[in-house]
């Protein structure tokens, strides 16, 4: 029986293009070609051929490349897209890696060198499908414990979530759950179909963040080159959740107060009024009553957003929960290490307790992949801070298990300084430090692939 052919989308506005690349791709079969010239329609054309790599012009009306391949990445998460432009320049490749795509190709297209992108993109989709499973958990919508306050945030997500859009405020220290909580709210609402779009309102100054937030038209300003859609306008029917909304700058809350009372907006420059239905979350770690008395948080934008409001409790209110989440995360982080997942010693459960956690959830889960990176044996015991109230900066594995390591990194450059470390350790023998790993040889190749630690 011959072998499936991969089905590539090809999007051009250039109809010359699209039949050089088809002529390319189809030669002796080696491919499925689907094209268009419009980047709308190949947009709703992926929906319909679900293609397994796609090809798109940087440059198009209506839509840019960039654009089509943010809205792809979210749609098909595991399906490489190559952008494909005749510009130079840096600045283009890291617009297109940024949104992104998979590789960068210039033109004019030199068919050997396109054939082994694509052949090496299509290869590298099982493992990103692998590392997007193994990682899916960090986007789950489970709402774990049993505590009194949190039987109350299930509620209020079930009320909000089955009730008419109204906005939504979510208020909390940093590292309680907010963003979660705006996921499980979108997923049991009506908006679950459609996406959900997050916005930091913390990351970008007021000039950009309204043209981020509403979009803009073309020679709206400088560097508008083609007309682009906001956020606003991308979550559609889906959610749009606005995450540190107490750093909105004044001159902007204004605009959203707008857009929140009436759904109509216009983007940066123009002129046409447009609209949007999406569901509103917002959310903040600010004490905003206080932003709203020294002026520097609008008052009605205040009461409009906190239709509904809930405050989620930081770990030292529900301790009575905190061994559900660590068995939690020990479990996750067992399946992502591909460890058999430990049980929690009895002390540190005590010490679990015990300890405020400043940085709440997010610090918990830190504290248990970094104590099993080091764990050996079926008991786990956790590398719980000293003291009630965070610890040192800096804080090291317990003595000869392994390197020093500093709170606050992500699990992959966790991943990466330990395996670096064993290597170091193993005078570079991958077989004995495979050993040591408690993985296959073949198993750490690919984990040094991915992290960038093959020479």
């Amino acid at each position: 029986m011959a072998a499936k052919r991969s089905t590539i989308l090809l999007v051009d506005d250039d109809e010359d293009q699209i039949a050089l690349l088809t002529a390319i791709l189809e030669r002796d079969r080696t491919y499925r070609t689907v094209s268009s010239t419009s980047p709308h329609q190949g947009l709703e054309l992926a929906r319909q051929e679900a293609p397994d790599l796609a090809i798109c012009d940087v440059s198009m009306p209506g839509m840019d490349g960039i654009e089509l391949t943010e809205i792809l990445r979210v749609e098909f998460p595991a399906m490489p897209v190559i952008i494909l432009t005749g510009m130079e320049g840096s600045d283009t490749a890291e617009a297109a890696f940024a949104a992104g795509a998979s590789d960068f190709v210039t033109k004019p297209v030199e068919p050997r060198t396109l054939l082994a992108r694509i052949q090496r993109a299509l290869e590298e989709v099982p493992a990103r499908q692998i590392l997007r499973e193994a990682t899916r958990d960090r986007f789950d919508i489970t709402i774990l414990g049993t505590h009194p306050r949190i039987q109350q945030l299930r509620e209020f997500i079930d009320n909000v979530a089955s009730a008419a859009r109204v906005p939504s405020l979510l208020l909390g220290e940093s590292g309680t759950g907010k963003n979660l909580v705006a996921r499980a709210i979108h997923a049991a609402s009506e908006a679950a179909p459609f996406r959900f779009v997050e916005v930091n309102c913390a990351a970008l100054p007021a000039n950009l963040l309204e043209a981020e937030l509403f979009g803009y038209e073309k020679g709206a300003f400088t560097d508008a080159r083609q007309a682009k859609q906001g956020l606003a306008e991308v979550a559609a029917s889906g959610t749009l959740f606005l995450d540190e909304i107490g750093t909105l700058p004044v001159e902007l809350q204004a605009k959203l107060l707008t857009f929140l009372e009436s759904r109509a907006f216009r983007r940066v420059g123009g002129t046409v009024e447009r609209r949007s239905d999406a569901r509103i979350v917002a959310a903040t770690n600010a004490n905003l009553m206080e932003e709203v008395r020294t002026g520097r948080f609008r008052e009605d934008l205040y009461y409009r957003l906190a239709v509904a409001q809930f405050v989620l409790p930081p770990l030292r209110e529900i301790r009575s929960d905190i061994p559900v989440f660590a068995a939690y995360f020990v479990e996750k982080a067992a399946a992502y290490f591909r460890k058999p997942a430990p049980t929690l010693d009895p002390e540190s459960s005590r010490q679990l307790q015990e300890y405020d956690w400043p940085g709440n959830v997010r610090e918990l889960r830190n504290a248990i992949e970094r104590s099993l990176i080091f764990s050996k044996g079926p008991l786990l015991a956790v590398d719980v801070p000293a003291g009630r109230g965070g610890g040192d900066a800096e804080t090291s594995a317990p003595a000869g298990t392994g390197p020093a390591l500093p709170l606050g990194l992500t699990l992959e450059e966790v991943e990466r300084r330990y395996i670096a470390a064993t290597l170091k350790a193993c005078d570079g023998q991958v077989a004995r430090a495979a050993e040591e790993l408690g993985v296959t040889r073949k198993v750490l190749w690919m984990r040094r692939k991915r992290l960038g630690l093959l020479d």
